[in-house]
Protein backbone atom coordinates (compact mmCIF):
# COMPACT_ATOMS: atom_id res chain seq x y z
CA UNK A 1 0.00 0.00 0.00
CA UNK A 2 1.29 3.42 -0.98
CA UNK A 3 0.47 6.83 0.48
CA UNK A 4 1.35 10.30 -0.84
CA UNK A 5 1.70 13.44 1.27
CA UNK A 6 2.32 17.08 0.40
CA UNK A 7 3.91 19.76 2.59
CA UNK A 8 4.05 23.53 2.11
CA UNK A 9 5.67 26.18 4.29
CA UNK A 10 6.50 29.87 4.01
CA UNK A 11 8.36 32.11 6.46
CA UNK A 12 9.34 35.77 6.49
CA UNK A 13 13.04 36.51 6.25
CA UNK A 14 14.80 38.00 9.26
CA UNK A 15 18.32 39.38 8.92
CA UNK A 16 19.26 38.65 12.53
CA UNK A 17 18.66 34.88 12.46
CA UNK A 18 20.75 32.08 10.97
CA UNK A 19 19.36 30.33 7.88
CA UNK A 20 18.93 26.57 8.19
CA UNK A 21 17.72 24.49 5.25
CA UNK A 22 17.70 20.72 5.17
CA UNK A 23 19.22 20.69 8.63
CA UNK A 24 22.39 22.50 7.59
CA UNK A 25 23.54 26.04 8.30
CA UNK A 26 23.37 28.00 5.05
CA UNK A 27 24.15 31.44 6.48
CA UNK A 28 24.69 33.01 9.90
CA UNK A 29 22.31 35.80 8.90
CA UNK A 30 19.27 36.35 6.68
CA UNK A 31 17.42 33.43 8.22
CA UNK A 32 13.72 32.89 8.68
CA UNK A 33 11.32 34.05 11.35
CA UNK A 34 9.80 31.21 13.30
CA UNK A 35 9.33 29.63 16.72
CA UNK A 36 11.83 26.87 15.93
CA UNK A 37 14.83 27.27 13.62
CA UNK A 38 12.28 27.82 10.78
CA UNK A 39 13.89 25.24 8.47
CA UNK A 40 11.20 25.26 5.77
CA UNK A 41 12.67 22.25 3.97
CA UNK A 42 12.56 20.03 7.05
CA UNK A 43 9.13 21.44 7.98
CA UNK A 44 7.67 20.45 4.61
CA UNK A 45 9.19 16.98 4.81
CA UNK A 46 7.57 16.61 8.26
CA UNK A 47 4.20 17.83 6.98
CA UNK A 48 4.30 15.62 3.90
CA UNK A 49 4.97 12.52 6.02
CA UNK A 50 2.27 13.46 8.52
CA UNK A 51 -0.16 14.20 5.68
CA UNK A 52 0.44 10.84 4.05
CA UNK A 53 -0.23 9.16 7.39
CA UNK A 54 -3.34 11.31 8.06
CA UNK A 55 -1.66 12.46 11.29
CA UNK A 56 -2.26 16.21 11.00
CA UNK A 57 0.60 18.65 10.60
CA UNK A 58 3.78 19.68 12.38
CA UNK A 59 1.90 22.27 14.47
CA UNK A 60 -0.42 19.58 15.81
CA UNK A 61 2.57 17.67 17.16
CA UNK A 62 4.91 20.57 18.07
CA UNK A 63 2.92 23.69 18.94
CA UNK A 64 4.55 27.07 18.42
CA UNK A 65 2.96 28.14 21.73
CA UNK A 66 4.96 25.49 23.62
CA UNK A 67 8.15 27.01 25.06
CA UNK A 68 9.89 23.60 24.72
CA UNK A 69 9.87 24.09 20.94
CA UNK A 70 11.38 27.61 21.02
CA UNK A 71 14.48 27.72 18.78
CA UNK A 72 14.42 23.90 18.54
CA UNK A 73 16.21 22.44 15.53
CA UNK A 74 13.68 21.12 13.02
CA UNK A 75 15.67 17.92 12.61
CA UNK A 76 14.47 17.04 16.13
CA UNK A 77 10.84 17.23 14.88
CA UNK A 78 11.68 15.13 11.83
CA UNK A 79 13.22 12.37 13.95
CA UNK A 80 10.08 12.24 16.14
CA UNK A 81 7.83 12.13 13.06
CA UNK A 82 9.89 9.31 11.59
CA UNK A 83 9.12 7.29 14.74
CA UNK A 84 5.38 7.89 14.17
CA UNK A 85 5.81 6.66 10.59
CA UNK A 86 7.72 3.57 11.71
CA UNK A 87 5.08 2.72 14.34
CA UNK A 88 2.51 2.73 11.54
CA UNK A 89 4.83 0.38 9.58
CA UNK A 90 5.58 2.73 6.69
CA UNK A 91 8.85 3.66 5.03
CA UNK A 92 9.76 6.49 2.67
CA UNK A 93 10.10 5.58 -1.00
CA UNK A 94 11.20 9.03 -2.16
CA UNK A 95 11.07 12.74 -1.36
CA UNK A 96 10.82 15.61 -3.86
CA UNK A 97 11.23 19.18 -2.57
CA UNK A 98 11.36 22.62 -4.15
CA UNK A 99 12.61 25.67 -2.26
CA UNK A 100 11.37 29.02 -3.59
CA UNK A 101 13.53 32.06 -2.86
CA UNK A 102 15.34 34.92 -4.54
CA UNK A 103 18.43 34.81 -2.28
CA UNK A 104 20.63 33.09 -1.45
CA UNK A 105 21.36 31.07 -4.53
CA UNK A 106 21.18 27.48 -3.32
CA UNK A 107 22.87 25.48 -6.09
CA UNK A 108 26.03 24.86 -4.07
CA UNK A 109 24.03 23.71 -1.02
CA UNK A 110 21.52 21.34 -2.63
CA UNK A 111 23.69 18.24 -2.49
CA UNK A 112 24.71 18.97 1.12
CA UNK A 113 21.03 19.22 2.04
CA UNK A 114 20.30 15.94 0.26
CA UNK A 115 23.19 14.20 2.04
CA UNK A 116 22.05 15.45 5.44
CA UNK A 117 18.44 14.43 4.86
CA UNK A 118 19.66 11.05 3.61
CA UNK A 119 21.63 10.58 6.82
CA UNK A 120 18.73 11.60 9.11
CA UNK A 121 16.11 9.50 7.32
CA UNK A 122 18.44 6.62 6.44
CA UNK A 123 17.32 6.78 2.82
CA UNK A 124 19.66 6.57 -0.19
CA UNK A 125 20.50 10.00 -1.58
CA UNK A 126 19.16 9.05 -5.01
CA UNK A 127 15.69 8.89 -3.42
CA UNK A 128 15.87 12.53 -2.28
CA UNK A 129 15.44 15.51 -4.58
CA UNK A 130 16.04 19.10 -3.48
CA UNK A 131 15.44 21.75 -6.11
CA UNK A 132 15.48 25.54 -5.93
CA UNK A 133 13.72 28.19 -7.96
CA UNK A 134 12.81 31.86 -7.75
CA UNK A 135 9.45 33.54 -8.04
CA UNK A 136 10.76 35.80 -10.80
CA UNK A 137 10.53 38.93 -8.65
CA UNK A 138 6.83 38.44 -7.92
CA UNK A 139 5.15 38.76 -4.53
CA UNK A 140 6.66 38.63 -1.06
CA UNK A 141 9.17 35.96 -2.11
CA UNK A 142 10.14 37.88 -5.23
CA UNK A 143 10.78 40.97 -3.12
CA UNK A 144 13.17 38.81 -1.04
CA UNK A 145 11.02 39.19 2.08
CA UNK A 146 10.19 35.47 2.48
CA UNK A 147 11.09 31.93 1.44
CA UNK A 148 8.80 28.99 0.78
CA UNK A 149 9.12 25.27 0.17
CA UNK A 150 6.95 22.48 -1.25
CA UNK A 151 7.57 18.79 -0.68
CA UNK A 152 5.88 15.61 -1.79
CA UNK A 153 6.67 12.23 -0.28
CA UNK A 154 5.72 8.70 -1.25
CA UNK A 155 5.36 6.19 1.57
CA UNK A 156 5.08 2.42 1.29
CA UNK A 157 3.73 -0.05 3.84
CA UNK A 158 6.53 -2.28 5.12
CA UNK A 159 6.22 -5.69 3.46
CA UNK A 160 7.11 -7.55 6.65
CA UNK A 161 3.84 -6.40 8.26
Amino acid sequence: MFKIGIGYDIHKKLSTRPLYLGGILISKKNGLLGHSDADILIHTICDSILGALAEGDIGDHFSDSDPKNKNKRSTYFLKKILKIMQKKSYKIVNIDSTIICEKPKLSRFKNKMRMNISRIINLPIDKISVKATTSEGLGIIGKDMAMACKTIVLLKKNESV
